[in-house]
């Protein structure tokens, strides 16, 4: 599974093995279902401790660039936001002490409701329409060509200015309106 938090994790006691993939590995890592799963957040269907490769063949892209690192107690580990993880409990007692954290701002939408709502809106999308979405995608919320509204005066660039209280309220107004719209 991944978190949708920076994680810092410190044993007490027993000692834990830690598995991690970058984000960029989720096509190797078979995701289950994302709407059965035990913590809420998507697994791999895949055991990395005896993975099934002709079941999963691209796990083995995945555990070429996997992470390992055992913990023992005192010992530290930093999982950053969205890295897969597996964990082994390694002694038949084990205490871990998380800390999550986000740096992202106060008020705003939760990024997995947006992918549930992509998934709704565009997934079916005939492909011409799919690729103008992601298109849009890439400059407004990736930004992938730099600022999009450096153009704009600053009192005019509304949801596409810089985030505030304010904006995230108007937003999510618009957004509770149109998903209560019958379909």
């Amino acid at each position: 599974h991944y978190d949708l938090q920076e994680n810092i994790g410190v044993v007490v006691a027993g000692r834990r093995r830690f598995t991690l993939f970058p984000p960029d590995q989720v096509a190797n890592l078979y995701m289950g279902p994302l709407e059965l799963t035990p913590a809420g957040t998507p697994i791999s269907l895949v055991d990395p401790a005896s993975p099934d490769l002709d079941r999963f063949p691209r796990f083995a892209e995945a555990l070429a660039v996997a992470e390992t690192a055992t913990l023992e107690p005192g010992d530290a580990i930093y999982i950053p936001f969205h890295w897969w993880h597996a964990v082994d409990s390694l002694d038949p007692v084990n205490v871990f002490l998380n800390y999550w954290w986000s740096p992202a701002p106060a008020g705003m939408a939760n990024p997995y409701d947006a992918l549930l709502l992509a998934l709704f809106s565009l997934r079916t999308l005939p492909p011409d329409q799919r690729e103008a979405w992601r298109v849009m995608f890439d400059h407004l919320v990736f930004r992938t060509g730099g600022d999009p509204v450096a153009h704009l005066p600053p009192d005019v660039r509304g949801v596409l200015g810089p985030p505030d209280a304010e904006t995230f309220a108007r937003m999510r107004a618009t957004l509770l309106q149109s998903l209560s719209q019958p379909a």
